[in-house]
C-alpha cells in the first residue's frame, strides 16, 4: 500500500513538474516571440533598395521622424518603419480590404469576406492604380517595398501575433504566417476600407426600408428622422463665395450645371419584404459596420447614421489670435482599437527642392505612405466627415425567363455581369461566390442566402463605380504651398468627402469639401430604394467640382466644422442631410466667442477636451416641464442630480451619470415598443437624440402611447418619465450601492482591444494584447465626444445566448478623438499632438500604450517640425543604408 501511496505521490509531483516546465516554456517562448516584435530603432540597418543613406530619429514618445535625400528613399524607409511598429496591424488592415479574413479566423469570417469580395474593393482599387500618375505610383511601389524589406528580413522570424494566428489557423508554426509581399494594391485597397467607414449610408437606407415595413408608413418612419434646425450652424452658408451657386448678396451666381429638377419617386411600398429578408437586410447592415469596426475606423453601432461618433476641426484667422497668425485645431473621432489607427511621423527631404519637395509632419494611416492630417512648412490642414449621400440601393426587376442570368431595365433584358471569388477558410473547404453585378452596381441582396426569392438589391457607390484618386490627392496636399494649391490637389479626389479646414502661414484660412457626390433623375435624395428597372431613378452624372462648397479667408475670421451641415437648404445639389445635429459645433462657436481679447493654441486645446453636452440644455427644460412623477427616493434624488447638474459630462460628475442613463431610459421608453428589433439600430443616434426633443415638447402625442399588447390604454407622460428615472436609479443603486459611487467615471470607462486575437474571447491572449480600462471624461455629443454602444444594452439578433449588458457596462467607450492637433502658424515647432495608444503595435513595447494616461487626461505632447528641432527632440537615431 505504501509503494502505491508512493507512487501515486511521485506520479503527481512529476505531472505538476511537467505542468510548470511546459508553463516555463510557453512564457519562454511568448517572450522570445514578442521581443521579435520589437523595431530597432538605433545603430544601422542594411536596407536593399535605397539610393542612399537615410536617417530615422525617434524622440521620447517613439513619433518617427525621417529625412531621407530623395523621395524614393523617403518612401522606402517609411514603409520599412511602419512595418517596423504596425506589421500586424497592416497585415489585418490588408485582409480586411481584400476579404481575406478566413484564411487566418476560419469559417467565422466568410460571411465578412463575402460581403467584402462582393462589394468589390480590390477590384475598384485596381482601377485607381491604372488612373494615378506615375509620380504616385512611384511612391506607392516605394514604400511597398520599404515594408517588404521588413518582410524579407523578419521571414520565419514573426512576432507573437503572427505566430499565434499561425497556429490556430495551421498555416505556420512558431515562425509565424509567411507574409505575402506587400504591394501598392494593398495600399489603393485600404483607402476603400477607409472609403466605406467614412463615406456611406447604405445601412440607414436598409433601416428606411425595414422601419417603413415594420411602421406601416414612410411618414412614420420619417418622424425618426427630425429635419435639421434652421437655427443650427451650417458650415458653408448661402451669400459665401463657393457656396456652390446658392442665392445671396456675395453668392456666386447659378450653378455650372442646373440641378436635376425633383419629380416624385416611386413608392418603395413595393418592395415586399418577408421574414427572412428582414432578418437578412438587418444582418447585411450590421456587418458592413463591424468591417470598419475591425479596420479601426468604427462609425458607430447599428444602421442609423454615426451614433454620435464625430469629429472637431476649426480654424481662426491671425487677427484674432495672439501670435497675429491663423491656428488650427483637429480631432477627427473614430473607433478605438489596440493600436491606434494613426501612426505619427515626419517626412523631410535632407534638401527640400522641386526633385524632392517634402518636408511635412502629422499622422498616417499604416498601409499608406505620406501625411493624411498635419503640416508642412506652409500649410496645414485638418478634416472632419461630410457623410454625403454616395451610396444607393436599386430595386432590380428579374426576367421570368431567366431570374438568375438577367434583369429588366427599360423594357429590355439584360444579362447581369459575373464574376467569380474564391474564398479560403483556414480548416475547411474552399468558398465559391458569384458576384453578379447589374448596371446599378453589385447584387447585394445575393449576400445573404435568406433574400433567395427575395428582392434584388443592387448597391451603386461612388468611389467603387468610378476611378478615385483620394490617394494621390494627399501626396499632392503634403507638398502644397498655398491655398490655390491645396484646393487644386483635390481634383480627382472621389471619397471619403470630408470637409478639410486650411491655414498657411501667410495668414490665410480656408475650407474645402471635395469628393464625387451624385446628381439623381427623379427623387433628387438618395435615402430610399429606388426603382431600377424604369430607368427614371438613375444618376446623371456627379455635383461638378466647381459647385462644391469651398471658403477662403470668410468675414469674421474662423472656420468651423464638427459633422454638422455643410450647406443649406439654398445649395442647389443634394449633398445628403445626415448631419450632427450641430451641437458640437454651435458650442465650438460658442466657446471661442467667449474668449476674452486674442485667442492662444492653449485656449484651442481648452475647447477640445469641453464636456459640455449641449442638447441637455433642451431636454432638460422639457423635461421640468413635464414634471416627471418619480415614485422612489432613489428616483427623486436622480432626478434632483439632474436638476442641480452643470450640464457637463467629467469623471467625477454624478449628474452627468444621471442625465446620460435616463436619457437612454426615456428613448427606450418612448420607441422600443413600435420599433421592436429595430430599436437597437436607431437608439442612441444622433437622430435619437433629435426625435426624443421632438416627443418631449408634444407630451400628449402618439409615441408617448405603449403599444404593447396588455399595456394600459392612454398616455401620462410624467408617469412614463418618472418612471424611466426610477428604473435607472433603480439599476445605479444594484450595481454601484450609495449614490456617493454614481460618478460618470464608474459607467465610462475605455479600454484599447485589438481587433482580432485581443478580441478572441481566450483570457491570456486578451490580458497580452490589451492594456486594462480607465475612466474617461466627455460623452455622446460633447466636443469631447467619447462615445459608446448602447445597442450593447439590447438583444442581439445573431447570438441567442447574448445577455444585454447593463448599466454597469453598456456606457463603455467605444469610439472618440482619435488624435489631437493644434498648430499656430507663426510656430510650426510650436504644435502639439496625441494618439490614443502609442506608435507601436507589439505588445510589451515601451511605445506600445504609453499615451493612453496623456491622452486621457487631455494632455498632448509636442510635434517636432525643424531639423534642429527634430534633431534636439531625437533620443533614437536609426540610419538604414543601402547594401
Amino acid at each position: 500500500m505504501r509503494l502505491v501511496v508512493s507512487l501515486v505521490s511521485r506520479l503527481l509531483r512529476l505531472a505538476v513538474l511537467l505542468l510548470v516546465l511546459a508553463l516555463i516554456a510557453v512564457i519562454v517562448m511568448g517572450a522570445i516571440t514578442t521581443q521579435r516584435g520589437w523595431a530597432q530603432t538605433a545603430g544601422t540597418l542594411v536596407i536593399p533598395g535605397l539610393h542612399q543613406a537615410v536617417t530615422v530619429q525617434r524622440d521620447r514618445s517613439g513619433i518617427i521622424q525621417i529625412t531621407a535625400q530623395d523621395p524614393h528613399d523617403l518612401f522606402l524607409a517609411q514603409g520599412y518603419t511602419h512595418a517596423q511598429e504596425r506589421m500586424w496591424q497592416m497585415e489585418i488592415s490588408r485582409r480586411i480590404g481584400a476579404g481575406r479574413l478566413s484564411e487566418l479566423f476560419g469559417k467565422s469570417q466568410v460571411d465578412t469576406d463575402t460581403y467584402i469580395r462582393t462589394l468589390g474593393w480590390r477590384v475598384a482599387a485596381q482601377r485607381d492604380l491604372a488612373a494615378m500618375s506615375p509620380d504616385s505610383l512611384a511612391i506607392l511601389q516605394a514604400y511597398a517595398d520599404g515594408v517588404n524589406a521588413w518582410i524579407k528580413e523578419h521571414d520565419g522570424q514573426l512576432s507573437t501575433p503572427f505566430v499565434v494566428a499561425g497556429l490556430l489557423s495551421g498555416t505556420g508554426g512558431i515562425g509565424g504566417i509567411t507574409l505575402e509581399p506587400w504591394t501598392p494594391l494593398d495600399t489603393a485597397t485600404w483607402q476603400k476600407v477607409q472609403a466605406w467607414s467614412l463615406g456611406g449610408n447604405v445601412d440607414q437606407e436598409i433601416f428606411r426600408l425595414l422601419a417603413d415595413a415594420r411602421l406601416g408608413s414612410p411618414a412614420r418612419t420619417d418622424e425618426l428622422f427630425p429635419a435639421y434646425s434652421a437655427s443650427a450652424p451650417v458650415i458653408t452658408p448661402s451669400g459665401l463665395v463657393g457656396s456652390g451657386g446658392a442665392a445671396g448678396p456675395n453668392g456666386a451666381g447659378a450653378p455650372s450645371t442646373p440641378a436635376t429638377p425633383a419629380t416624385p419617386a416611386k413608392p418603395t411600398g413595393s418592395v415586399q419584404l418577408d421574414a427572412g429578408s428582414v432578418a437578412a437586410l438587418g444582418d447585411l447592415g450590421r456587418l458592413g459596420s463591424t468591417i470598419s469596426a475591425r479596420a479601426g475606423l468604427d462609425r458607430g453601432d447599428g444602421l442609423v447614421g454615426s451614433h454620435g461618433v464625430g469629429s472637431n476641426n476649426w480654424v481662426i484667422a491671425g487677427a484674432r489670435t495672439i501670435s497675429g497668425k491663423p491656428i488650427l485645431a483637429n480631432d477627427p473621432h473614430l473607433g478605438f482599437g489596440m493600436p491606434s489607427v494613426w501612426i505619427m511621423n515626419g517626412l523631410h527631404c535632407l534638401s527640400v527642392s522641386a526633385a524632392c519637395p517634402w518636408d511635412v509632419v502629422g499622422v498616417s494611416f499604416p498601409g499608406a505612405p505620406a501625411v493624411v492630417l498635419g503640416h508642412n512648412a506652409k500649410i496645414a490642414w485638418g478634416a472632419t466627415n461630410v457623410g454625403p449621400d454616395t451610396q444607393d440601393l436599386f430595386l432590380e426587376r428579374p426576367d421570368p425567363s431567366d431570374p438568375q442570368g438577367h434583369y429588366i431595365y427599360q423594357g429590355r433584358s439584360v444579362a447581369y455581369d459575373v464574376r467569380r471569388e474564391t474564398i479560403k477558410v483556414s480548416g475547411g473547404a474552399d468558398v465559391q461566390v458569384d458576384v453578379r453585378s447589374s448596371r446599378h452596381g453589385v447584387i447585394l441582396s445575393d449576400v445573404d442566402k435568406r433574400m433567395q426569392g427575395g428582392p434584388i438589391l443592387a448597391m451603386r457607390w461612388t468611389t467603387t463605380a468610378e476611378a478615385d484618386l483620394a490617394l494621390e490627392a494627399f501626396f499632392k496636399i503634403n507638398i502644397a504651398s498655398n491655398f490655390d494649391e491645396f484646393k487644386a490637389a483635390f481634383a480627382g479626389y472621389g471619397s471619403p468627402s470630408q470637409n478639410f479646414i486650411y491655414a498657411d502661414v501667410a495668414g490665410h484660412i480656408g475650407y474645402v469639401l471635395p469628393g464625387l457626390i451624385p446628381i439623381r433623375a427623379g427623387e433628387r435624395t438618395g435615402e430610399r430604394v429606388r426603382d431600377g428597372a424604369s430607368g427614371t431613378q438613375e444618376w446623371t452624372g456627379y455635383v461638378p467640382r466647381t459647385d462644391l462648397p469651398w471658403q477662403l479667408d470668410p468675414k469674421g475670421g474662423q472656420i468651423v466644422s464638427a459633422n454638422n451641415a455643410a450647406v443649406d437648404e439654398k445649395y442647389p445639389y443634394w449633398l445628403g442631410r445626415d448631419w450632427d445635429p450641430g451641437y458640437r459645433a454651435a458650442r465650438i462657436t460658442a466657446l471661442l466667442a467667449a474668449i476674452p481679447g486674442k485667442i492662444g493654441a492653449e485656449d484651442m486645446r481648452a475647447i477640445q477636451t469641453d464636456t459640455y453636452v449641449l442638447r441637455s440644455d433642451k431636454v432638460m427644460q422639457l423635461l421640468e416641464a413635464i414634471g416627471p412623477d418619480t415614485r422612489t427616493d432613489d428616483g427623486r434624488l436622480l432626478w434632483q442630480s439632474m436638476v442641480n447638474w452643470d450640464h457637463r459630462c467629467d469623471v467625477d460628475s454624478a449628474g452627468c451619470t444621471a442625465y446620460i442613463s435616463v436619457e437612454l431610459a426615456l428613448q427606450r421608453a418612448i420607441f422600443d415598443d413600435e420599433l421592436g428589433p429595430l430599436a437597437r439600430e436607431w437608439v442612441g443616434s444622433t437622430y435619437a437624440w433629435e426625435a426624443l426633443i421632438a416627443v418631449l415638447g408634444r407630451p400628449s402625442g402618439p409615441w408617448w402611447k405603449d403599444t404593447t399588447p396588455g399595456a394600459p390604454d392612454g398616455v401620462n407622460a410624467a408617469t412614463t418619465a418618472g418612471a424611466a428615472i426610477d428604473s435607472t436609479a433603480a439599476a445605479l443603486r444594484k450595481a454601484y450601492g450609495d449614490p456617493a459611487n454614481w460618478t460618470w467615471g464608474r459607467l465610462h470607462q475605455v479600454q484599447f482591444k485589438e481587433s482580432t486575437l485581443g478580441s478572441s474571447g481566450i483570457p491570456p491572449l486578451e490580458w497580452y494584447f490589451d492594456p486594462a480600462g480607465r475612466p474617461v471624461a466627455g460623452a455622446d455629443g460633447a466636443i469631447d465626444n467619447n462615445y459608446y454602444r448602447v445597442s450593447r444594452a439590447y438583444p442581439d439578433p445573431n447570438d441567442a445566448g447574448y445577455v444585454p449588458l447593463g448599466i454597469t457596462s453598456v456606457f463603455g467607450v467605444t469610439n472618440g478623438p482619435s488624435y489631437r492637433l493644434t498648430v499656430d502658424m507663426s510656430d510650426l515647432d510650436g504644435a502639439r499632438i496625441v494618439i490614443t495608444t502609442g506608435q507601436s503595435g507589439n505588445p510589451f513595447d515601451t511605445h506600445y500604450g504609453d499615451l493612453i494616461g496623456t491622452w486621457a487626461t487631455g494632455d498632448t505632447i509636442p510635434l517636432p517640425f525643424s531639423p534642429s528641432n527634430v534633431a534636439a527632440s531625437a533620443v533614437q537615431t536609426l540610419t538604414l543604408t543601402p547594401p
